[in-house]
């Protein structure tokens, strides 16, 4: 069975500071690392869940709280005993996927199969830990005003995720807001009961909300989550980014492009086609673009992600992806649909190279007119396209 795990190839460094009798004691940059993957396999049916290892750099006393807030959050004793009950016949798989964002775990459980009955169904369970003392982060420490963020995130799921998802969903009633969700690179994830969002591959439904859209009402005071999660270099940049924040934004752009992949997006450079398609599944039927084919996965973290390869000539088996499309989000606060090039050029210079598309080539790379500018780092390119009037529409990433 594969074991979901995060792919957050680029993290902001993060200190924890653990208190101690001789005063506080500096710990390491958390890290997924510190978690393993432990559970259970009888016959056809199986769980596995996230675990903070005994190396992890945490007294043992908050490491205990950490792991019963795991078990408590995700229900494992329940489906530990769920399978017990299907020793003599019936499917049920559990898995999960994490991240560690400063000081902050946040995770997925998704069960499958004979979840609660024989009858086949999907399940999610969601936790978000504050690493500092085991705590549970809830809705209401990440948000300053809960009335305002809530109609916010209602109407852009009204107004832009509906219509988009409606003819790739088998139910598809967004509102009202689920109770579950986790905190994520690229923004909230909302987990959805099977009965009220499903996708076609009869898996129940998540939303991703970009940071970017509920920035005006994050709590940023210091010490909550979001502040030490380092959502503020999530804020959409604007015209007067300060100076003492260009080298380290063009820094952290640079780093991520190098690795080949976007912060929080599970698909890299050079991955395969045919791995990602197997575990995400296909949104839709892969589409023709000038260079290639655009792939759109199901998870929540693929939302107006299109990854881009080849014509698959020899099949999507043999094929790797060699651009990543971004259409929705940020990068560091290089936010689509916000940031213009005359912003985005101040933080990081000039580019290497400048293409403008007319209307013709811009329908035959699915985009608008307007400009491209490039930027090289490392062995990869950062592509940043604008429309006529120099607002950014995508982020690109290509070898």
């Amino acid at each position: 069975m594969k074991m979901w795990r995060g792919m957050c190839a680029v993290v902001t460094a993060i200190i924890l500071f653990v208190g101690t009798a001789a005063g506080e004691t500096k710990i390491p940059e958390a890290s997924l690392d510190w978690f393993e993957s432990k559970g259970i396999t009888l016959g056809e049916a199986s769980v596995a869940y996230p675990f903070m290892t005994e190396d992890a750099p945490v007294e043992e006393s908050l490491l205990k709280q950490i792991n019963d807030r795991i078990l408590e959050d995700g229900k494992v004793t329940e489906y530990v005993s769920r399978v017990s009950q299907l020793i003599s016949g019936g499917s049920m798989n559990v898995s999960w996927r994490g991240t560690v964002l400063g000081q902050v775990f946040s995770f997925e459980l998704l069960a499958e199969g004979a979840v609660e009955t024989a009858k086949p169904s999907s399940v999610w369970r969601t936790g978000n830990i504050d690493l500092r003392d085991g705590s549970e982060i809830i809705w209401e420490d990440l948000f300053s005003d809960q009335d305002r963020v809530r109609e916010v995130i209602e109407a852009y799921l009204e107004e832009e995720v509906a219509p988009e998802l409606s003819a790739h969903l088998m139910n598809s009633q967004l509102i009202p807001l689920p109770d579950l969700f986790r905190v994520h690179e690229r923004g909230l994830i909302l987990f959805y009961p099977i009965d009220q969002l499903s996708t076609l591959s009869d898996r129940a439904g998540a939303v991703l909300i970009p940071w970017d859209r509920v920035a005006p009402y994050l709590n940023l005071e210091e010490g909550s989550p979001a502040e030490m999660m380092g959502l503020a270099s999530r804020l959409p940049w604007q015209e007067d980014v300060p100076e003492e924040s260009i080298a380290a934004l063009k820094a952290s752009i640079a780093a991520a492009v190098s690795a080949g992949t976007f912060p929080g997006i599970p698909a890299k450079l050079g991955d395969s086609m045919q791995d990602l398609t197997d575990e995400w599944h296909l949104l839709i039927d892969p589409d023709v673009y000038a260079l290639g084919r655009f792939f759109s996965l199901e998870g929540a973290e693929f939302r107006n992600v299109f990854l881009m390869t080849d014509y698959l000539t020899e099949g999507w088996e043999n094929s790797l992806v060699d651009g990543i499309r971004v259409d929705t989000g940020s990068l560091y606060g290089l936010t689509v649909g916000t940031t213009k090039r005359e912003t985005w050029r101040k933080v990081l210079g000039e580019p290497d190279h400048v293409v403008e598309m007319d209307a013709e080539q811009a329908e035959a790379y699915r985009t608008v007119p307007g400009f491209r500018d490039y930027y090289v780092f490392g062995e990869h390119r950062l592509q940043l396209h604008a429309d006529g009037e120099g607002v950014l529409q995508s982020l690109i990433l290509a070898e």
